[in-house]
């Protein structure tokens, strides 16, 4: 199935020059940019790092998406901030980073990790989109959300294929609508998870 969000919202069309790419980049904007930058600045040396030692062919291709995604949010932000001559924030390097310190972690250790790290690019994208004004950033937040939705649909397809992660647990399917009082009942006889 096809998800095309404007098959169902009506567009709206504005011209609002104060919210296009002519006008400075305002305080939010400046944060969540910079934010960006860094954090995928570090994800790129500890991304590299685990390339260099990981095994298996997946979770490699894994990280080298991952880096791919980072470098390409990077270079955009970088457009970002040239234009609008904000300096470019140092970022992690090379110098941050010991490439030739051994293997500390097996490879599943990795797909973990960059779920968790997708998850917290995700949630700063997230923010991001109902803040920022400029359209251009805006759009640019998007995308940086679509991306790493498919890298996180990536990531959980491998962690269930090898094994990392199960499916959660399957409840019975209602059989029809019920009373609330009738739902909560039910759900009070469960027993908690430990």
């Amino acid at each position: 199935m096809e998800y095309k969000p404007m098959d169902v919202l009506k567009p709206i069309q504005l011209s609002t020059r104060e919210l296009d790419e002519t006008q400075p980049l305002t305080s939010v904007e400046m944060g969540k940019l910079w934010v960006t930058y860094t954090g995928n600045s570090m994800s790129i040396q500890i991304l590299t790092y685990f390339l260099q030692h990981c095994e298996d062919e997946y979770i490699k291709t894994l990280l080298e998406n991952a880096i791919a995604l980072s470098k390409d949010f990077m270079q955009k932000v970088e457009t970002f901030f040239k234009e609008n001559n904000f300096p470019i924030p140092l970022g992690f390097t090379n110098d941050d980073v010991n490439l030739g310190a051994p293997r500390l972690y097996e490879d599943r250790f990795y797909v973990h990790y960059l779920k968790y790290a997708a998850k917290a690019g995700m949630s700063l994208y997230a923010v991001a989109i109902p803040l920022v004004m400029r359209e251009d950033i805006r759009e640019f937040f998007v995308y940086c959300s679509q991306c790493t939705t498919i890298l996180l649909g990536q990531i959980n397809n491998v962690l269930f294929e090898k094994k990392l992660i199960s499916k959660p647990p399957i409840i019975p399917t209602p059989k029809g609508m019920e009373e609330r009082s009738s739902t909560l009942a039910y759900l009070s006889m469960m027993e908690p998870i430990s």
